[in-house]
């Protein structure tokens, strides 16, 4: 028996069913994607995300970029979307370079 609870990704949005079994991503509580609305202000594309990839079936979250991501470098910025074409290796070069950046300036 598979047990689905509510959660509202914000006040006033259709409710997201999560699956209480833990067949959900193991970063959903605390991914950025889902907690802060700047990540992807487009909310529709932001629940095909958390629909095909957060609480996919089959461990979906496994072929998300946030995800490989943070399990590879321990962390995953906010540009970084499920569908991202970069590599965590190349992520982190994009990351550092933008942090050098906002340094410079």
């Amino acid at each position: 028996m598979v047990l689905y609870g509510s959660f509202n990704i914000f006040a006033g949005e259709p409710k997201i069913n999560i699956n209480m079994q833990g067949e959900n991503c193991p970063n959903y509580v605390n991914c950025q994607l889902i907690s802060k609305e700047e990540v992807l202000p487009d909310k529709n594309r932001q629940r095909r995300y958390i629909r095909e990839y957060c609480l996919g079936e089959g461990e979906a979250w496994g072929k998300c970029k946030r995800y490989l991501t943070k399990k590879e470098l321990n962390f995953c910025p906010d540009f970084v979307l499920p569908d991202s074409p970069w590599s965590p290796g190349e992520i982190l070069d994009i990351f550092e370079e933008r942090e050098m950046n906002n340094l410079n300036e």
